[in-house]
C-alpha cells in the first residue's frame, strides 16, 4: 500500500490529487421482471476523498450521477449498508454479486453489481487514499475561503 504523508489539518495537501475511473457492468431489474445490463462508470477523486460517483449512461445522452460515501460501498460488500437513497447488501444467493438499491423522487432502481469489480475499484481508491486518512486530503481552510468568497 502506498505511503501517504501526514499533514496538519486544514492545510493544502503536500501531494498530487488524482482520480480513478473503473467500468462496471450492472444488471437492472425492471418492474416487469426483465433484466437489462447497464454499463456504469465508478469514479473516485481525491479532491473529495469521502465520496465515490456512480455514473450511468442513459439513452446515449449524458450521464446520471449518484454520489455516495466510499465507506458505504466498503460496508455494502460485507453486509447491509445505507438507510437513504443508496443502499447496498451482499446477494443472498450469489456471493459474487452485490445488490444496489437507488431511490430518488423520480423513481427507484434495483441492480446487481459484480463484487469483484467493486472490490477492484475500492482497492484502487485505497491505493490513492487509505481508508481512515481522508481528512488529511480535505483542505478545510481553502474550502471555507472559497465558500465565503462565493467562488464555485
Amino acid at each position: 500500500m502506498d505511503q501517504i504523508p501526514s499533514r496538519a489539518s486544514g492545510t493544502s495537501p503536500p501531494f498530487e490529487h488524482a482520480t480513478h475511473h473503473h467500468l462496471a457492468d450492472l444488471t437492472l431489474f425492471t418492474p416487469v421482471g426483465e433484466t437489462v445490463v447497464v454499463e456504469a462508470d465508478l469514479r473516485y477523486d481525491t479532491t473529495d476523498p469521502l465520496a465515490v460517483t456512480l455514473s450511468f449512461h442513459h439513452d446515449g445522452v449524458g450521464l446520471i450521477d449518484w454520489v455516495f460515501a466510499r465507506q458505504l460501498l466498503f460496508e455494502g460488500l460485507a453486509g447491509p449498508a445505507g438507510e437513504g437513497d443508496v443502499r447496498l447488501r451482499p446477494h443472498g444467493e450469489d456471493p459474487g454479486l452485490v445488490w444496489l438499491h437507488l431511490e430518488s423522487p423520480f423513481g427507484r432502481a434495483e441492480l446487481t453489481a459484480c463484487r469483484r469489480q467493486l472490490t477492484e475499484f475500492l482497492d484502487c481508491t485505497t491505493r490513492l487514499v487509505r481508508s481512515g486518512s481522508e481528512p488529511e486530503w480535505i483542505a478545510i481552510d481553502s474550502s471555507i475561503t472559497r465558500l465565503l468568497s462565493g467562488e464555485p
